[in-house]
């Protein structure tokens, strides 16, 4: 099956950002897994922020693999996840997600709120 996603990448201290785009099934959101734990590899202690916004959308399918992406990266070092999303994913992500992971998780489509989640963590 081919990979559906893209994503940029941008390590800035103890945050890695990402700008997931488009529409990822299960081997596009498998690859972006492979790109954070490399991007994110040489640091202890990090946090992932995710930019999706209303650009980026998970099959299914995609949905789980993204809950198995968080599980991992909070096994390599990962201490805080905050996604940028809109209304839609963000009830999705916070209540199907939270439960499953032992580091603290924030989906919101509020970019304050976030920058003051990833700013208690730090």
């Amino acid at each position: 099956m081919l990979e559906h996603g893209e994503y940029k990448l941008e390590l800035q201290g103890q945050v890695l950002h990402t700008w997931p785009e488009g529409s990822f099934n299960r081997p596009g959101l498998l690859r972006y897994q492979r790109g954070v734990l490399a991007a994110a590899g040489p640091v202890e202690n990090w946090i992932l922020f995710e930019h999706p916004k209303n650009v980026a959308a998970v099959t299914n399918e995609a949905m789980d693999a993204l809950g198995e992406t968080y599980k991992l990266i909070s096994q390599h070092g990962c201490i805080g996840i905050a996604c940028e999303v809109g209304p839609l994913f963000k009830d999705r992500i916070n209540q199907g997600f939270r439960p499953l992971l032992d580091i603290p998780l924030l989906a919101s489509d509020n970019e304050r709120e976030l920058e003051e989640f990833i700013a208690k963590l730090l």
